[in-house]
């Protein structure tokens, strides 16, 4: 199965649908406000972490402006094929860089967390709130599921390359090792 089909079938799994696309639209006002405070707490999280220090050292202002561009693509109530697709570049770019994946989901549960509680903070509404808050979370783990999908096709690719064995072959051996 291609990431793209695995992308719309977590969508559907997930049912995250049109009313989310539209509850994250609506929520673009609050990240363009407050997004830069979130990313400000991850970034100061990860330069607080050495092992993370190397990826971030003398790019940290870029890459701040990087990550509110995705949190408004994050919000930006469309999420087909292009919105797949930036995600997987951005899988992609973690994969190149050799950022193992489990600081990728450490790091999103920060933002998943400062998120969260900068909305029950700043909306009004209690029934916004837990819309939102719904709808965020869904489109965070989706997020993730296509970097973390693109962490599989990478260690494949290299799998495949290392040994010279065809992918189909390794994908047979994973599935035969489940019996």
């Amino acid at each position: 199965m291609q990431p793209i089909e695995i992308f719309t079938q977590i969508k559907k799994f997930l049912d995250f649908n049109e009313a989310d696309a539209a509850t994250l639209k609506g929520i673009r006002p609050w990240i363009d406000t407050h997004g830069p405070e979130i990313t400000d707490v991850f970034y100061k999280s990860i330069g607080n972490t050495p092992e993370l220090v190397p990826f971030i050292e003398g790019r940290v202002e870029h890459l701040k402006k990087t990550h509110i561009q995705w949190m408004k693509e994050l919000v930006g109530g469309e999420y087909e094929d292009d919105y797949f697709q930036s995600r997987w570049k951005i899988g992609e770019t973690h994969v190149r860089i050799g950022l193992e994946p489990f600081w990728v989901d450490g790091t999103m549960s920060i933002i998943r967390g400062q998120a969260l509680v900068s909305l029950a903070d700043n909306l009004e509404d209690k029934a916004r709130v837990a819309g939102a808050t719904a709808s965020l979370i869904k489109v965070c783990d989706l997020d993730l599921a296509v970097i973390n999908l693109a962490y599989a096709e990478g260690r494949l690719e290299r799998l495949s390359s290392f040994t010279g064995m065809k992918r189909a072959l390794i994908e047979n051996v994973i599935k035969l090792s489940k019996k």
